[in-house]
């Protein structure tokens, strides 16, 4: 009896790995935060890291590191992707000018997930770790 229990649990976490595999080839996340005087739009997939600082200039554009490139994905495992849009943002600041509207879109497989708009900084709870790491990222690359 416990060789059979053993065997069907290993065949339902064998399985429940399987949906958690990304085609990381096929994701790229955006986020972007805009409002009358700032603008920053920060794209990353698997070989880029694409920052945008102002309206209408190029892009800051490095390498994106394997290494960081697994934290993103590791963290996009832990989003419901497909239900992003409904999450709800902690504050509403970004609805009288007190903080910049931002959005945060997951393309995976040539669908966009996109996120309802939320204060740039204050994300919803379930995509805040992958914000602050977007942004930190960001920060890092701004500073070289």
């Amino acid at each position: 009896m416990k060789v059979l229990f053993i065997i069907l649990s290993l065949a339902i976490f064998d399985h429940g790995c399987d949906n958690c595999k990304i085609d990381q080839d096929n994701l790229s996340i955006e986020y972007s935060a805009m409002s009358r005087g700032s603008y920053k739009q920060i794209t990353i997939n698997k070989s880029t890291i694409s920052i945008i600082k102002q309206r209408n200039t190029k892009p800051i554009i490095k390498e994106c590191d394997e290494a960081y490139w697994q934290k993103i994905t590791d963290l996009i495992k832990t989003i419901d992707i497909e239900n992003i849009s409904k999450l709800e943002a902690p504050s509403q600041k970004r609805l009288y000018d007190g903080a910049a509207i931002a959005n945060l879109i997951i393309t995976y497989n040539g669908t966009e997930y996109e996120s309802a708009s939320f204060d740039h900084g204050n994300p919803p709870k379930e995509l805040e770790p992958i914000v602050k790491e977007i942004l930190s990222v960001s920060e890092n690359i701004e500073k070289q």
